[in-house]
């Protein structure tokens, strides 16, 4: 629920006369009535009182039983809802009891809204987005893109001023932390503040994208929404084998897949065809969007009420990532805020209802349908086995062939009468390997000598039999050794699917069939109901929500907050979009450019608005008036500032430190976390802490395990990704500060960074000038926030240094102490004291807020 402030300033910024507009139904009086009135007079029937319908123009306009007309167009005073709402009796005022009251500018609204006509439309999420055209603006100079001309006409029209340019080095560490991940390198800095090309800018912003850890920063998102994990999420909490399906993402992200495509894979990857075997491959990974739900395995769970909880899960996973709606408000009943009824979401349902594998509950690790991904390696060896196992059959054929005469021969010497063959039938090796009870004799008799003559009497025979049990022994450990991941595959004949009452699997109501939201657009005629028409109808540019969310996602990737700031919510109870014709016009490009994530980023990286300087600690007369008309920043004056997301927090202090990992891919590690944290006595799992350099590669590779996620990621606010996750929230602490001073991670990070300052000058720093100190000093400021210190910031930083170097001479073991955590190696010929008060230095850098916020 909002504020009533909140709403008021959300409410003068949407509705302000940008465009010259009146009162807007769709963003603003919709919203109102949303808040306060939907939950008696909306769109669900079992909670609607005294009939009213206050979405439905027919019914807001129509005459109540009670005689009076809630809406009289043109006439407010006239009008039973402004009646109630300005009613000074408590008992008459609406809304009732005094609970959620309307400000006094939410009424004027509404009043004026009534006098205008009350014009009744659709949501303006459910309208189609207009690509319109651009805003005439007074300062025709500072537009870059067609996007800053839509930003500077609500700022114009606010009366405030756009920022200046960012310095170029705010410029290049902004750019890289939003499309890397990672802080920008010194030499990174410098090369670009000395390239004087014209185009210099735009080269950066391209070498960006291409570089590989944008797909890895652009997953952290996609993976939220996927609900990717390492476990499966209940009780035990059993490992899973998920990794393809992150790395997958990483790939598509790096290759600019279209995210069309992506989205037809995601949803229908084992539904598509491909023309090579490594598309087909992606397909069927891109299909484990709808495999990632959490499995329950305890034993005692009814598999049906598990089986309708994974399509719920799928139903809900969809409409959150590419419809941005509250779906999942009707699954036990209609909507009370947004047109979707009950039986819309069952048909939404319907589509995630026929899927193979996954049935309920189970022990097994590797729930079919499963790929399998063998490596280069392994599928030599297997075609090799392969091989070898024909030649040995082709010879035992040929060899049988050749013993027939042998055998006939056999059996003329040995003439076995009936209580003979059952003696041999008895043998335990006859029964183990031919698997016959000593009742059955399904072979038959000749079967059972022959073999009996075989392992006895015929050597070669056994050699080449022996041998083949061994090829496949062997065959069988490298298969159990392949990697598999799980997919999605359609049943043969689809399931019935129903309105469930209430939600519950077993109340079972009308029989239905896949469809979409009667309130968006039909599916294509003719089309089979199966998931690539409804991945199809999503991407077909018709739609008029899921290119407004990707759009709102890559946005508030970027800006930190999204246009829509619910990004969650599109609705009726979302935040109306703080630029509509921006999003519209971003939505229609986005489909006009065939889906291009890249050029949409491009287009956005490259405008003014980006490129903006943030809010000084001091602002001007200009500035100060801005605060007080948009004190969240949402016209964009000038560039936001927020803190950065929990993966990117420690992959920064790696980076900054030189021990984060560059391997791409490959099965999630287990880098250092507090002692103890995941000791479960109730199962045999542990956290086994990853060698080497797996120890300090990115965050988006750290192991998930979903019931006790990983604590540092935990505390920044990561979900556990139990559900799909549209929007983290960002929480400030005091466990936060506590972690990045003392967690294992940053402790070392802190040594590792004191050593790599040392290297770069001279291990006997104190011993020198204050110039060669300070010059070290700026050094390690710069690596860990790109730009020169100040006066006084070197100043604090020398005697935070002097103060520690001298506590440590004196209490020396308390440095070797310190200077031992860790197993990244140890520089030699290093005092203790002297790394030890560096460290100090580095945990400094390595906590202050702005090396953990994006400017």
């Amino acid at each position: 629920m909002k504020s009533s402030s909140t709403l008021t300033i959300v409410l003068a910024l949407v509705a302000a006369p940008v465009w010259g507009e009146p009162v807007d139904y769709s963003r603003v009086v919709r919203s109102i009535l949303s808040d306060h009135c939907y939950a008696c007079h909306g769109p669900d029937e079992a909670q609607r009182e005294a009939g009213l319908q206050l979405d439905s123009r027919e019914s807001a306009v129509g005459r109540l039983d009670s005689g009076s007309v809630a809406v009289v167009p043109g006439r407010p005073n006239e009008s039973a809802i402004i009646t109630r709402v300005f009613a000074a009796d408590p008992d008459e005022r609406m809304p009732p009891d005094g609970k959620n009251p309307l400000t006094d500018a939410e009424k004027d609204t509404l009043k004026m809204w009534i006098a205008e006509g009350a014009p009744f439309d659709s949501h303006w999420a459910f309208l189609p987005p207009k690509h319109a055209p651009l805003p005439e603006v007074a300062n025709d100079s500072w537009p870059r893109t067609p996007i800053d001309r839509f930003v500077l006409a609500r700022l114009e029209a606010a009366k405030i001023e756009p920022s200046e340019e960012a310095d170029r080095v705010t410029l290049i560490r902004r750019l890289s932390l939003d499309l890397r991940g990672l802080p920008p390198t010194i030499s990174e800095v410098d090369a670009f503040v000395n390239d004087r090309r014209p185009d210099a800018y735009e080269r950066l912003v391209n070498r960006l994208l291409a570089d590989p850890a944008y797909g890895e920063n652009m997953a952290t998102q996609w993976l939220d929404l996927a609900r990717f994990g390492d476990t499966n999420g209940y009780q035990d909490d059993a490992t899973r084998s998920m990794w393809p399906y992150r790395d997958y993402v990483i790939r598509s992200f790096n290759a600019n897949k279209p995210f069309d495509q992506f989205t037809l894979e995601n949803i229908a990857g084992d539904l598509l065809t491909a023309l090579s075997p490594e598309e087909r491959r992606d397909q069927l990974i891109g299909s484990g969007f709808n495999r990632n739900h959490r499995f329950n395995e305890e034993g005692g769970s009814d598999p049906e009420e598990f089986r309708v909880a994974y399509a719920v899960d799928r139903t809900n996973a969809t409409a959150t990532t590419w419809l941005g709606l509250t779906f999942e408000c009707a699954q036990c009943h209609d909507h009370k805020y947004d047109p979707i009824s009950q039986r819309d979401y069952y048909q939404l349902y319907a589509f995630f209802n026929s899927v193979q594998g996954a049935l309920g509950v189970s022990k097994a690790r590797r729930q079919p349908p499963v790929l399998e991904l063998p490596t280069p390696k392994q599928t030599a060896r297997l075609e090799s086995l392969k091989t070898k196992i024909a030649a040995v059959n082709a010879a035992l054929k040929t060899h049988e062939s050749e013993s027939d005469a042998r055998f006939d021969r056999w059996t003329l010497r040995h003439d076995l009468s009936a209580d003979d063959v059952d003696r041999l039938v008895a043998l335990p090796a006859i029964r183990h390997i031919l698997k016959l009870d000593v009742k059955e004799r399904s072979n038959g008799q000749n079967a059972l000598l022959q073999f009996y003559f075989r392992r006895h009497y015929d050597p070669v025979h056994r050699r080449l039999t022996d041998h083949r049990e061994s090829l496949r022994t062997v065959k069988k450990r490298i298969q159990g050794a392949v990697v598999t991941t799980m997919i999605m595959a359609k049943m043969s004949t689809r399931k019935p699917a129903y309105i469930l009452r209430r939600g519950h699997f077993t109340d079972k109501g009308d029989r239905v069939e896949p469809n979409v939201p009667a309130i968006l657009p039909p599916l294509a005629t003719g089309s089979e109901r199966d998931r690539l028409a409804l991945a199809r109808w999503l991407v077909d540019g018709k739609n008029p929500l899921v290119a407004r969310v990707a759009i709102n996602r890559l946005w508030k990737q970027i800006f930190g907050t999204g246009i829509v700031k619910t990004a969650n919510d599109f609705g009726t109870r979302g935040e109306p979009p703080s630029h509509p014709p921006l999003l519209d016009w971003l939505a229609t490009e986005l489909v006009r450019c065939s889906w291009d994530l890249k050029t949409i980023q491009r287009l956005i990286l490259t405008s003014a608005t980006y490129r903006q300087a943030p809010a000084g600690a001091e602002l001007g007369e200009s500035e100060q008036r801005a605060v007080r008309i948009d004190p969240n920043n949402r016209l964009l004056w000038h560039s936001p500032r927020y803190r950065l997301v929990a993966e990117t927090i420690r992959d920064n202090a790696l980076a900054i430190a030189g021990l984060l990992s560059r391997k791409f891919g490959g099965p999630s590690v287990m880098p250092f976390q507090p002692p103890g944290y995941f000791a479960d006595k109730s199962t045999d799992w542990d956290w086994n802490l990853s060698t080497g350099n797996d120890r300090y590669r990115r965050g988006v590779y750290t192991f998930w395990r979903r019931t006790t996620p990983y604590p540092m990621l935990t505390l920044f606010d990561a979900p556990s990704r139990e559900v799909c996750t549209a929007l983290r929230p960002r929480t400030n602490t005091p466990l936060q500060a506590l972690v990045t001073m003392n967690d294992p991670v940053y402790v070392e990070a802190s040594r590792v960074f004191a050593q790599r300052v040392l290297t770069a000058f001279d291990a006997e720093i104190d011993k020198t000038l204050h110039e060669t100190l300070d010059r070290a000093l700026t050094y390690a400021f710069r690596t860990a926030v790109s730009h020169n210190p100040n006066g006084e910031q070197i100043a604090v930083l020398r005697r935070i240094y002097q103060r520690q170097l001298e506590h440590y001479r004196q209490h020396r073991s308390e440095a070797e102490k310190l200077t031992a955590h860790g197993d990244a190696p140890q520089l030699d010929g290093i005092a203790p004291p002297m790394l030890a008060a560096w460290m100090c230095v580095a945990n400094v850098l390595l906590n202050m807020d702005e090396t953990i916020t994006r400017e």
